[in-house]
């Protein structure tokens, strides 16, 4: 199955680019999604686990990020294994950056991947593709965050760079993020209302069926 999504962002490619380079934080913006190891050599030890209405699957396996830097392109492969329901995925995300203004940039994403074993279900009736289209869309949402915070610090830099020495502010304390916070900008997504509404539409088919 496929699906392809685009989004923008007021940053220019240059930008956006560099924040692929940093794998954990792009891994981060996917929600569910973690790494187990350090990378080595772009080859990934990932974890992710989503949620279909009262199902909860821990996927876990390997994946590999490769990067073009000339035409500002790449890819994430990735297999996994959820042991509870013996369930397997596959799939392919590539992605690709395209100037759109100065300080615009188009993001590209296409996703192919397969799922079998007992989930393999939700797959025809929709659910799954929702899911991942709902990821997608939040991992755009995190991936602005970032490059907001980004830009907010540089900004804050350059400002005290220029500030006369008699007059700049007396030293902060810096206070960290909270470790729920973070939690809760990487936790999965859940699209029950999906599930029960396959669920009641397989139980009324099997209802009218009877009826007969």
């Amino acid at each position: 199955m496929e699906i392809e999504q685009s989004f923008t962002v007021p940053y220019p490619r240059h930008a956006v680019w560099a924040r692929f380079h940093d794998t954990p934080e792009i891994v981060a913006c996917l929600p569910g999604a973690s790494l187990t190891a350090p990378v080595e050599n772009g080859m990934l030890k990932l974890a992710m686990t989503v949620k279909l209405g009262p199902i909860v699957a821990s996927f876990a396996g390997d994946g590999e990020m490769q990067l073009d830097d000339a035409q500002y392109r790449g890819s994430i492969t990735g297999t996994g294994v959820d042991r509870k329901s013996s369930s397997r995925v596959k799939g392919v995300a590539s992605f690709a950056l395209d100037a759109t203004a100065a300080s615009e940039t188009r993001v590209d994403v296409k996703v192919d991947y397969t799922i079998g074993g007992s989930l393999a279900q939700f797959s025809r009736g929709g659910i799954v593709k929702e899911l991942a289209t709902r990821m997608t869309e939040a991992f755009a949402e995190n991936l602005k965050a970032k490059l907001d915070d980004a830009g907010a610090e540089s900004s804050s830099a350059q400002a005290q760079a220029v500030v006369p020495e008699a007059e700049a502010p007396a030293p902060q304390l810096r206070v960290e993020p909270r470790a729920a916070s973070a939690k809760a900008a990487n936790a999965p997504l859940d699209v029950g209302n999906l599930f029960w509404k396959m669920l009641w539409s397989r139980l009324r088919g099997l209802f009218t069926f009877a009826a007969r």
